[in-house]
């Protein structure tokens, strides 16, 4: 049931916490004075974000936001200008999750929801992610509806749900939106990639829930791509292990008719992604790596005969992210990640109101988060290490910048502790990046040490405002955050480097990290523990496991325990599918070598072990399944050592709950307190 709640009592003013800036003196002042505070509640780190994902609806009168309301995620919208009052409108789903919003004129908001849950209730089978899209007037009191309810369209994984793809400048009511429908009978689930499920885009009323067809792709087809008025101008194709040619990408542009455009071979880790038309709508972006180290942005042209352009590459750094303009849909810039967000804007307007906005907010990676139609006001959120992300309104008309919400406000700058580059070779030569966080209040001398090793694999750490590393360090921990080869933003080759390392080299590199932190007299030699979520789960069971002499104690949440096995579920694509061939390459071995796969599987060599093991899991987590968990506490249980589980219930893989993720870090907390603690 959709609730439509106003009882909220939160005004635009009561949300403005801060100035925009502290003076120098004053914010000395508030680091002596806090000094001798003591850490701040677990809570403090634990709560979701008070604001995230923010976007002003089409005249820059009203924006939308993610907040947490009881612990769970829902979306608002307030009023920029409210008169006293005034309260904000809240969309919440009942045991649902916002995880998006979106403006589609200056009064119709629609929110997207999911909700975990079990395909076959009875037996528990088949764990998938639902999504539901809602729509609701602002200014009328009508009921919330779900946009194309019982119509059989579905994502590309089988779970519910479909994907909007674009708005219409000409049509202000109308959302185009793709999924796959399904023709026959029975389980839909059963049935992806069969040939009876088309890929197909409606035109749909966001006012009254109509429906006009407006494609239907053909048996490849996974990807549509609009311009503004709602024309077709591009398609994703993509082939899987059983068709020809194998494992394929290829973009189509419309001109007139359908045309080839460029044809991609994604067997084994090459990658590109169909973005949308680019500024001048002459051509759609692809984001590639192609021959190149570093990925870039090129243009497809539409016009048969014209040649690719490439329009940014960085020569350092893969681009992180591409910006695509709210209204429209245009590529308007990139983002990369040095060591911290930088952004680029092709769009001169964008371009010089992003420079204003670094000069306003020196040091702090800034991000123009949101804009209005006529780009004259804007949302900003801006973040580091000692200021978590936060909004700003602009306006242009009075170059008036405003505080108006910090994302963590049981947080004070003074509170948080400073991040420093720490760079070091591995034992090969390899150059790693790697970020230290050091408590404050303490000198950096023989400290008890938190390692946190990032997730993916294919993620990286960065400059910024980061609760987990944040919270250990208000505990009194040093943090020392390692990019180890394979993380993504330095490149192929870097990369590349972590194929086939499971275990070996990108567990060498975390290991190197902590020599060079004792070796530095930062760790105490005695008191280090390896902390990781996901992939850094594995790496924390593989540290434990497999350099049991160098850890006081391990933490692994989500993490994986039987490498075989998560191949196993890549195997349901098909032995020599992409999503096999992916996770073969970063593991180094094949699914059929089943020794090798027990070689790097900590579960397998639990007698290793010697540090106290902590392992937490959600029973709802749709990409690492908590058997995972399971898997590794029967396995030490079995060899006699000394572990604690704790099952996380109802929320997901990214901790979107507030009370699991206030448990998560209190049971660290207490863990690290017990075996590394001062």
């Amino acid at each position: 049931m959709i609730a439509l709640r106003l009882e909220l009592g939160i005004t635009m003013t009561s949300v403005r916490l801060r100035a925009a800036h502290l003076a120098a003196a004053s914010f000395a002042a508030l680091l002596a004075a806090s000094a001798a505070q003591a850490a701040p509640p677990v809570e403090a780190f634990g709560n979701l974000p008070a604001i995230q994902s923010v976007h002003l609806n089409a005249d820059g009168t009203y924006f939308s936001a993610l907040e947490p309301v009881n612990g769970r995620n829902a979306v608002l919208v307030f009023q920029l200008h409210p008169p006293p009052g005034a309260k904000p409108q809240v969309y919440a789903l009942k045991d649902a999750d916002a995880n998006g919003s979106m403006w589609v004129n200056n009064d119709r908001i629609i929110g997207s929801f999911y909700q975990n849950k079990f395909n076959d209730e009875s037996t528990g089978m088949n764990l998938r992610k639902f999504e539901r899209i809602v729509s609701a007037s602002i200014s009328q009191k009508t009921q919330p509806f779900f946009l194309m309810e019982g119509t059989r369209v579905y994502s590309q994984n089988g779970g519910q749900g479909f994907g909007i793809v674009g708005l219409n400048v000409d049509k202000p009511d109308i959302v185009y939106v793709q999924g796959f429908r399904y023709y026959d009978s029975g389980d839909a689930d059963t049935r992806l990639g069969n040939g009876r499920a088309r890929l197909e885009i409606f035109a749909v009323n966001a006012v009254n829930n109509s429906i006009d067809q407006v494609d239907t792709g053909d048996r490849f087809t996974v990807g549509y791509r609009l311009d503004e008025h709602g024309n077709l101008v591009g398609r994703h194709d993509a082939t899987d292990e059983s068709e020809l040619p194998k494992n394929t990408d290829t973009f189509l542009v419309r001109d007139g008719g359908w045309r080839e455009a460029a044809t991609f071979d994604n067997t084994r880790g090459s990658y590109a992604a169909l973005e949308n038309l680019s500024m001048d709508g002459s051509g759609l972006v692809v984001w590639k790596y192609g021959s190149h180290d570093k990925n870039y942005l090129e243009t497809l042209p539409i016009k048969a005969g014209a040649q690719p352009s490439v329009i940014y590459q960085n020569p350092d750094y893969d681009v992180s992210d591409v910006i695509q303009d709210d209204w429209t849909g245009r590529v308007v810039g990139a983002r990369y990640v040095d060591d911290k967000i930088e952004t680029v804007f092709f769009d001169p307007v964008l371009a010089h109101i992003q420079k204003r906005m670094e000069a306003a907010l020196p040091g702090q990676s800034v991000t123009l988060a949101s804009w209005n139609r006529k780009r004259d006001t804007f949302l900003v959120s801006a973040q580091d290490p000692h200021d978590p992300p936060g909004i700003y309104l602009f306006t242009t008309a009075d170059s008036h910048l405003e505080y108006l919400m910090n994302g963590w406000p049981g947080l004070q700058p003074s509170d948080l502790a400073d991040v420093k580059t720490y760079p070091y070779k591995a034992r090969d030569g390899l150059d790693i990046h790697a970020y230290l966080t050091l408590p404050n209040g303490k000198s950096p001398h023989n400290l008890p040490t938190v390692i946190l090793p990032h997730g993916g694999p294919d993620g990286r750490d960065f400059i910024g405002f980061d609760y987990w590393a944040q919270f250990f360090a208000s505990r009194g921990y040093a943090v020392l955050q390692p990019n180890f080869r394979g993380s993504i933003g330095y490149g192929v080759a870097f990369r590349n480097a972590g194929y086939g390392q499971w275990g070996r080299k990108m567990q060498d590199d975390i290991t190197d990290g902590v020599k060079k932190l004792i070796a530095d007299g930062i760790a105490d030699p005695k008191k280090v523990c390896i902390v990781g979520g996901s992939y850094g789960g594995y790496a924390a069971l593989a540290g434990a496991t497999f350099t049991p002499d160098l850890y006081a104690c391990a933490v692994s949440y989500a993490g994986i325990a039987d490498v075989r096995s998560i191949l196993g579920m890549a195997r349901g694509a098909g032995a020599d599918s992409s999503a096999m061939h992916f996770w073969e390459d970063r593991v180094g071995v094949s699914y059929a070598d089943s020794a090798a796969l027990e070689a790097i599987s900590p579960a397998f060599h639990a007698q290793n072990v010697r540090a106290p093991v902590l392992l937490l899991h959600s029973n709802m987590d749709t990409v690492v399944p908590i058997q995972q968990s399971e898997r590794e506490l029967n396995a030490l249980q079995a060899a006699g050592k000394q572990v604690r589980f704790v099952r996380l219930e109802g929320s997901d893989h990214t901790l979107d709950h507030a009370d699991a993720r206030t448990t998560v870090l209190r049971e660290i907390e207490s863990f690290l307190a017990a075996h590394i603690g001062n």
